[in-house]
């Protein structure tokens, strides 16, 4: 039992920290089987909280014993047996990521994410600046890692997500999925890597080893490494964050603190990549509270099929998708014709009117006649939402939380502090707040004297957000001058984000420090500050800004919002005589058609220039001409957004540099 107790915290008999023993035939992680013939996935599939557990202790045996056969020298095989090393992770989010997360504690190792969004330079520079002899991944990674194996002189194991062979269960437990790879596939793979020197296993043969051959656990202190997650940042090399056992287990434990209790089970569909602190976070907090976690289909365009198909009582929000949901839930009742949509704007104003005034968020005639099928976009268990990384519209925001009828709450971390920092407690229905200081957490801010943010600024004072507690990561790995820069001392952690004190006490964020420059004229642009207000005109998805430092003003590349730009820019040239085209044509057109019709630009940016001029920003923070682009940034690697959603600013400036050359030409 004490083994058991060991799983997250070491030694640890405090009450519901132990899952596997208190709630042994509880579904844990779920996942849907892909039907080939039809094409379509299925129901969820669960294993339970023991089958995990059972599966994790063979894996964690069979991954350390694999590692110690590859030992060469004395000092090698007493480096793999002093434990502390690292396994890399390379694959969406999947049952079987998060089993090797549980997996590797019980011998003392811990993870390091890899993901494509990186793209391969990275991918080369983590592997090797971790030393990772051991990879973790999904099928279609291998080939990849092969193709290059001498860049990774430390790579000496590949252990597949994806089975290598046609075998259907492990010691009675279903696997994942049949291989996709017929065997003389899994054949020239396996060849492949000989002639590397490479082991490559399926996860099975390696959970079947441990099994054979069981070694006991070797559970980690609270101040080991629990996990290694480079942050992709916006220019030079990723930094790779430690993150101990205690950092990741105190933010399970107070990242609901404050929000109330479910009346569900707690559960979950995994989306967000878990090579991003939030996911992991959230992951640990379901394992806590016995509840269950349903992996995505890996299509995040179908998410709220795999939410529908779960039926979950936590979604962990993406501004992007949320945007998504209500648009959707909109259409179906404040933006429907007539009288439909006459009474749908009532029962949204009342709802939002009761909810704010302490009365609830259910309606009995209004739910029964809209918002029982809104909330079933996205699941009728739906009880909290937590959303970050970018602020939601005021209207966004209060029709969701009657639409679905669930919490939705605000939340500021970053990877540096284990996604921890502020949090909206359950009757906080302010905007554009990210709520007050989690428990156990400390906030306070410091002078930006180049921004003109101070601490002394009336009514609110406004400076960079500095964090201290106990989840507050341990360093960059090797690298002390960054470490330093950031860990200012006195156990403060320095954001890089620039906040206001609120005065009922709340912080909102509203710049970004690191990410200004400085026009010909001498004044500050801070770009962040500007895309947030631009992403609130409703033809806007998505928007990034630049300027010269030898030109006086700023321009922006816009990628417009796929609801309503195209029938907004077909009104425009429906009006419109000049552009010599007919209704039909009109009306066919697509985002990438209008794009480069100039009146469609001019009168977008006439658009964004009101929006800019009603939200106060001065003159130079406004731009004076914008490149509509018709493809979405995404965390694809060869797309603009790091996997928490910022804007990879560095590539998105060398990728536009010839269309932001001609803007100012």
């Amino acid at each position: 039992m004490e083994k058991t107790k060991s799983y997250f915290v070491p030694g640890s008999n405090a009450p519901g920290l132990s899952p596997v023993s208190e709630a042994p035939n509880s579904k844990y992680l779920g996942y849907r089987p892909f039907d080939p013939v039809t094409k379509t996935f299925g129901e969820y599939s669960f294993q339970t909280y023991s089958q995990i557990h059972k599966r994790a202790e063979n894996l964690s045996s069979g991954i350390f014993s694999l590692r110690l056969e590859k030992a060469e020298t004395l000092d090698e095989k007493a480096a793999v047996e002093a434990r502390n090393w690292p396994v890399c992770m390379y694959a969406i989010n999947r049952l079987e990521w998060t089993l090797t997360d549980r997996a590797l504690p019980m011998q003392s190792l811990y993870s390091v994410a890899l993901y494509d969004t990186l793209g391969q330079e990275s991918t080369e520079y983590i592997l090797n600046h971790c030393e990772a002899s051991v990879v973790v991944c999904s099928l279609d990674k291998i080939h990849k890692l092969l193709m290059n194996i001498e860049k990774y002189p430390y790579l000496k194991i590949i252990i597949s997500m994806d089975p290598l062979s046609n075998r259907q269960t492990v010691s009675g437990v279903p696997v994942f999925m049949p291989s996709p790879y017929n065997t003389g596939t899994a054949d020239i793979l396996r060849s492949w890597a000989k002639t590397k020197n490479v082991v490559l296993h399926d996860i099975h043969e390696v959970e079947e080893m441990g099994r054979a051959c069981p070694i006991a656990h070797h559970p980690p202190g609270p101040e080991d490494t629990f996990t290694m997650l480079y942050t992709s940042g916006t220019t030079g090399n990723p930094k790779g964050v430690v993150g101990t056992h205690r950092n990741y287990v105190t933010a399970a434990l107070v990242c609901f603190s404050g929000r109330g209790e479910f009346k569900g089970t707690p559960s979950m569909v995994s989306y967000s990549p878990l090579a991003h602190t939030s996911s992991r976070k959230y992951e640990i907090f379901i394992f806590f509270m016995k509840g269950f976690t349903g992996f995505y289909c890996g299509d995040v365009s179908k998410i709220l099929d795999d939410t529908r198909a779960l039926q979950p009582t936590f979604f962990n929000g993406i501004p992007r998708i949320l945007t998504r949901i209500y648009d959707s839930a909109a259409m179906q009742t404040i933006y429907s014709p007539g009288i439909k949509g006459k009474l749908a704007k009532l029962a949204v104003k009342t709802k939002i009117h009761n909810l704010k005034n302490g009365l609830g968020y259910s309606h009995s005639i209004y739910d029964k006649l809209f918002f029982n099928k809104t909330k079933s976009i996205v699941s009728k268990n739906l009880e909290y939402i937590l959303f970050g990384s970018a602020p939601l519209e005021a209207h966004v925001l209060d029709f969701l939380r009657v639409a679905l009828g669930a919490k939705m709450m605000d939340n500021y971390g970053m990877t540096e502090s284990s996604a921890i920092g502020l949090g909206q407690s359950q009757d906080d229905y302010t905007v554009n707040s990210c709520g007050i200081p989690n428990d156990s957490m400390e906030i306070r801010i410091r002078d930006v004297p180049e921004m003109e943010y101070f601490v002394t600024d009336s009514p609110c004072p406004r400076g960079e957000i500095l964090i201290r507690g106990p989840t507050v990561f341990k360093c960059y790995y090797k690298d002390e001058e960054k470490t330093n820069e950031t860990l200012i001392g006195d156990g403060w952690l320095a954001s890089g984000d620039i906040g206001r004190i609120n005065l009922d006490g709340t912080v909102s964020i509203i710049d970004r420090k690191k990410s200004i420059f400085k026009l010909s004229q001498g004044e500050y642009i801070a770009p962040e500050k500007i895309e947030i207000i631009i992403n609130k005109n409703q033809l806007v998805s998505q928007s990034f800004v630049h300027g010269i430092t030898t030109k006086n003003h700023i321009v922006g590349v816009i990628v417009p919002d796929e609801t309503f730009f195209a029938p907004w820019a077909a009104s425009i040239l429906l009006r419109d005589n000049t552009q010599n085209l007919t209704k039909s044509q009109i009306e066919n057109m697509t985002i990438k058609d209008f794009a480069q019709i100039k009146l469609v630009n001019s009168k977008l940016l006439e658009s964004i220039q009101e929006t800019c001029r009603s939200s106060k920003l001065n003159g130079f923070e406004i731009v004076k001409s914008i490149y509509i682009e018709h493809i979405p940034f995404t965390v694809d690697s060869d797309s603009f957004l790091t996997p928490t959603y910022k804007l990879k600013r560095f590539d998105a400036i060398k990728h536009y540099k010839s269309i932001i050359d001609h803007l100012y030409n």
